[in-house]
């Protein structure tokens, strides 16, 4: 890889990795409570699984630029959407959940100066197709 990829690469993935910070900080406080970041099953991740009251809830976490050529919900298409639910699957069984559970989208939008913008959508898909 060239090393121009490879430093946008690098970056992608710091920008990642802060947004997801940014995000959890972000959730907690509107009164959500971290139970795992990134976690993984199965070549599988979810960015964040987080509590709020008795709803167990998978935040997919988008950082993009303020130019981004395509918005950050739209890049959870199904197959993404499918990966999430057999990890949640997973967490689910593992912590023998038996209440509520939610798929949300959380993205952060970088301005420059450093400004951020987050736009949280609750409920953004579910394995039912809604």
């Amino acid at each position: 890889m060239k090393d121009g990829r490879l430093w946008k690469r690098q970056q992608a993935c710091r920008d990642g990795m802060e947004g997801e910070s940014l995000a959890a900080a972000y959730l907690q406080s509107q009164g959500y409570e971290l139970l795992a970041a990134n976690y993984r099953y199965a070549h599988r991740e979810i960015d964040l699984i987080m509590q709020k009251d008795r709803v167990l809830v998978f935040v997919e976490v988008k950082t993009r630029g303020r130019n981004a050529l395509q918005e950050a919900p739209l890049s959870v298409d199904r197959r993404k959407q499918m990966f999430l639910y057999s990890a949640a699957a997973k967490y689910v069984r593992q912590e023998n959940w038996n209440e509520e559970v939610r798929f949300d989208i959380l993205w952060i939008e970088a301005y420059p100066g450093g400004k951020r913008v987050v736009e949280h959508v609750e409920d953004a898909f579910n394995p039912y197709g809604g």
